[in-house]
Formats: C-alpha cells, structure tokens, sequence
C-alpha cells in the first residue's frame, strides 16, 4: 500500500513533485497526491498521515527531521505526527500551484549561477 501512494504524475519525484505536494498539504488536500490508479480505494486518514510522515522527513534542516525510531512509532503506534514547517527554498508564492519561480536575492552575484551544496550526517 505504502508504494502506491503518491500519484504516479508526480514521479519521478523532483523539486516540482515535492513543491505540489507541499502546496496539496497547505491547502488541505494531501489526498490528490495520492496515485488516481488506486480509484480511492484507500483510507484518507492512513494515506495524508503518510504523506504529512514524508514531508516530515524531507525537512530542509535535519534537526527538524524526526528519527526512524519516531517515524515507527507514528506509522504503528498512532504517535502524534507534528506539523511540518515550510522549506525556505519554497516561498509562499510557490506553493499556491503556480509556476515554478526562480528565487530573487537581495546579494549581488557575480552572475555565474554556480552553486556549492555540503553533503553532512546527521
């Protein structure tokens, strides 16, 4: 059950899959993410928790990520699942559905678009 929850039209999962979902969760329809070839053939309730469960766990900060010990406990044991807080690479503009933005910066750059990202653990 677990495989077929997200909706096949947002795979392969990338920023703008991940940006839909977000934006569905907002606006109280996590539900829509999940994959149509199920024909609602699942249970609401067990399908948003998991959904709102991954958003958890694609956290922008890994702090703010809960262990795999908590995600059991919220999967098996109805733990309570805590609200998700919005990526600061997803400005309130992007997640009312609309087209994917380039972020504006306030720092002058140099113009080479180049960026660096550092890969820790946690």
């Amino acid at each position: 059950m677990y495989s077929a929850l997200v909706n096949a039209h947002l795979l392969p999962f990338s920023f703008c899959s991940f940006e839909k979902v977000w934006s569905l969760y907002g606006n109280g329809r996590l539900c829509e993410a999940v994959d149509p070839v199920l024909e609602g053939n699942f249970q609401e309730d067990e399908a948003s928790r998991l959904l709102q469960i991954g958003l958890l766990c694609v956290q922008a900060s890994p702090e703010l990520r809960p262990s795999m010990s908590i995600i059991v406990k919220m999967i098996n044991d109805n733990h309570e699942i805590p609200q998700p807080t919005q990526p600061p690479f997803l400005s309130p503009a992007t997640t009312d559905s609309s087209p994917l933005r380039q972020p504006e910066s306030s720092t002058r750059s140099s113009g080479n678009n180049m960026t660096q990202s550092w890969i820790e653990p946690r």
